[in-house]
């Protein structure tokens, strides 16, 4: 008697589903934006060959990454209707913010910053609401030699913009209860350990190489995405709410026992924006 033939069908390996073995080996979709900060080379991207043309647009790539320089590309909105209507292409300037943690500059500072407004701005020197100063109305040719200036007074607009962690604030009153705490060595300590590590703003700002091929240095706290959003950190004083700490992405409040400072109150907020992520 013949064995019974087998059923093909029910021989054959189970057909796998495409769309899972997709979903095992497709990551997370980046966004635009994210997709242009991960491939930028830490924050380099286009900018050194785009800064040698001071007439030309920055692109639109450009534009994400000049932001974690402190730089924001814009164009003047009092002429814009006019030049618009006689067909001209918009007037191209650029805003640029250094961020100060806790606020605090010297007089000597305060007055080269002053100088910088008048004679690479339009002499407005403006302060914001997270103790940041912004200069207005900077052409693109006189970027480099504004943020270089800058940095030789020991001020930096590296992560004032972008997704990273932003100028850290504080209560700025140097009150006698307050010395033990020492609020500015706090601010100064979470800037410096949430700065961004990539060379990139030394190279095209600063040591004048704007060295596009430089190998990008690893952010052990961002990654190559960096953040989603910009993420704001305040240090406030208990009785002194200056800095706003509910509104913060975190907000710290001494504790204080007999004039020492034994920790910090942690206060976990969010932006006030209206997009979320």
């Amino acid at each position: 008697m013949s064995e019974p033939a087998s059923d093909p069908a029910s021989a054959a390996e189970p057909a796998s589903d495409p769309a899972s073995a997709a979903d095992a080996t497709e990551g997370p979709q980046l966004s635009k934006a994210e997709g242009v900060k991960a491939a930028s080379a830490g924050l380099r991207g286009a900018l050194a060959e785009e800064l040698t043309e001071p007439e030309a647009p920055f692109s639109g790539d450009s534009e994400i990454l000049l932001k974690f320089h402190g730089v924001y590309a814009q164009d003047n909105r009092d002429v814009r209707s006019a030049r618009k209507r006689a067909r001209q292409d918009v007037e191209r300037i650029c805003m640029v913010r250094a961020g100060i943690p806790g606020g605090a500059l010297t007089a000597e500072q305060y007055l080269a910053l002053d100088d910088l407004a008048d004679s690479l701005g339009n002499g407005t020197l403006r302060v914001t609401t997270r103790q940041g100063l912004q200069f207005h109305f900077v052409t693109k040719a006189d970027l480099r030699t504004l943020v270089g200036q800058l940095n030789e007074h020991l001020v930096t607009t590296l992560g004032a913009c972008g997704d990273v962690v932003r100028n850290v604030v504080c209560c700025p009153a140097p009150l006698a209860d307050r010395e033990a705490a020492d609020l500015q060595r706090w601010a100064r300590e979470l800037h410096a350990r949430t700065r961004p590590r990539t060379t990139a703003y030394w190279s095209l700002w600063v040591d004048g190489e704007m060295a596009a091929s430089a190998a990008p240095v690893e952010e052990p706290l961002y990654g190559a995405t960096y953040l989603p959003r910009k993420f704001k950190i305040s240090i406030a004083w208990p009785g002194d709410n200056c800095v706003d700490v509910f509104s913060q992405d975190v907000g710290l409040v001494p504790v204080v026992e007999d004039g020492d400072l034994t920790g910090f109150a942690v206060l976990v907020g969010g932006g006030l924006g209206q997009s979320h992520t």
